[in-house]
């Protein structure tokens, strides 16, 4: 009995420090900068790439296969950050200490497009997260719905879901950017420069 104690003692600490050895989470910054945002610019560039001469309609001829495996490996990488964005809604950190966003060295200056162009800091994108995570899921969700669909896309050279999907994706990006991070919509045209 007092054997299978210790036994039993130790397959507990040994679980704990396994999960204490889980790597955290990638911040949502290292996830925007480093994945996000160059996998849809190959994607984008993929599609670039295919549009007929006339431009209203992607050509799949113009797609090699080490193109659709780019747009496969691309949609693949982002739809695990967005199962891990998904997965820590609610212990996703933005950025680590020191580690500056976009925008953020214009944090507190007004600028005369309006209040909703203004820079926010990590921290409030973060208490935007934290106050609705259920919200930051569901927009998750939407980037990894996408995302897989392109991954399928690819697998079947499927050239009218690359180009409904991926038409789509910017919109799927600010989906998520509008209410956490703010609009990415630009500015007006400032009379001024009339």
């Amino acid at each position: 009995m007092r054997a299978s104690g210790i036994v039993l003692m130790a397959a507990l600490v040994l679980t704990g420090c396994q999960q204490a050895e889980k790597k955290a989470p990638h911040t949502i910054n290292e996830t925007m900068a480093l994945v996000m945002e160059p996998n849809a610019e190959a994607i984008w560039g993929m599609m670039s790439k295919a549009y007929n001469d006339k431009g209203d309609a992607l050509d799949p001829a113009k797609l090699s296969d080490d193109d659709w495996k780019k747009i496969g490996d691309s949609s693949a990488l982002m739809n695990e950050r967005a199962q891990e964005l998904i997965d820590h809604a609610k212990d996703i950190e933005v950025t680590t200490n020191g580690v500056p966003i976009m925008g953020q060295q214009a944090v507190g200056q007004v600028g005369p497009a309006g209040k909703e162009w203004d820079a926010v800091n990590a921290k409030t994108i973060e208490g935007r997260i934290r106050a609705n995570p259920d919200q930051f899921v569901t927009k998750a969700r939407v980037l990894l719905d996408a995302t897989a669909k392109l991954k399928q896309a690819a697998a079947n050279k499927n050239i009218a879901v690359l180009y409904a999907v991926g038409s789509e994706m910017d919109e799927v990006c600010d989906g998520c950017h509008e209410p956490f991070w703010g609009t990415d919509e630009p500015p007006p045209f400032p009379k001024s420069a009339n």
